[in-house]
């Protein structure tokens, strides 16, 4: 078998390698992306715990410090009542007043904290139900990437023994040659040479339809001489039809 032709059966052995790994790839890209959205969502979920945690401790605190505040105005009403002086009256008179406002201060504080602690709890449920579902489609997912593995498992290793084999019968430098080239594009490693013009001998790369030199064309025939285009880099090959076609009428 000629060289180009050896070439040739590797990349369409690959090619169905390829074709049989994306059904898998598209799968696991969407799985991929719905673990991103959980982590995006845990993290999200995890500084609204943090907010409400320190809003419930803020509120908690608050708690404390007006009963504190009534506690020690109930002791100072009980002092007015025994109050004998009006200087002494007036002395504490004043200090209930400050306390109180004391109070309403912190209570205005308080009824902030809860509403914006109401707000943070709501979001939390809300982004927990999200959640919920955003699971679901991970699930299913993953179910799926497995049952596309699992659906071409064997003709993939059918293909990949083949492909080994393929590989096996190229020269080295060719191999590292071809593989560099595939993880630079995967498609039109290779490309057929294309007729435009029979009469004129003009002939074209099949992948981007740049005019060869008859001397690729020619060389390109016998298969044993590897030929690459000089526009895109693809490597050449001669189908049978155009082969006969461009082959003198007495070597034919």
């Amino acid at each position: 078998m000629a060289l180009t032709a050896k070439l040739l059966r590797l990349y369409q052995v690959d090619k169905q390698v390829r074709g049989l790994q994306s059904r898998v790839k598209t799968a696991e890209r969407f799985l991929t992306l719905r673990e991103r959205e959980l982590a995006e969502l845990d993290a999200k979920r995890d500084s609204l715990k943090a907010q409400s945690r320190q809003l419930q401790a803020t509120a908690h605190n608050d708690e404390s410090e007006i009963k504190g505040i009534d506690e020690h105005i109930t002791k100072l009403r009980d002092q007015l009542n025994s109050a004998t002086t009006n200087k002494q009256y007036s002395a504490l008179l004043t200090e209930v007043n400050t306390f109180k406002a004391d109070r309403g201060a912190i209570e205005e504080r308080a009824l902030e904290t809860l509403t914006r602690l109401e707000e943070v709890n709501g979001q939390l449920e809300e982004l927990q139900n999200k959640r919920g579902d955003i699971v679901k489609l991970r699930d299913h997912a993953a179910a799926e990437r497995d049952e596309k593995a699992a659906e071409i498992k064997s003709r993939l290793e059918e293909l990949q023994a083949e492909r080994d084999v393929a590989a096996g019968e190229l020269p080295a430098d060719v191999l590292q040659e071809f593989e560099s080239e595939l993880e630079l594009r995967e498609d039109e490693v290779m490309a057929p040479i294309e007729e435009m013009n029979r009469r004129a001998m003009e002939y074209c790369c099949g992948a981007c339809q740049v005019l060869l030199p008859m001397e690729i064309v020619s060389a390109s025939i016998n298969g044993n001489t590897l030929t690459k285009c000089s526009n895109c880099n693809a490597f050449l090959y001669i189908e049978e039809a155009t082969r006969e076609a461009a082959l003198p009428s007495g070597k034919r």
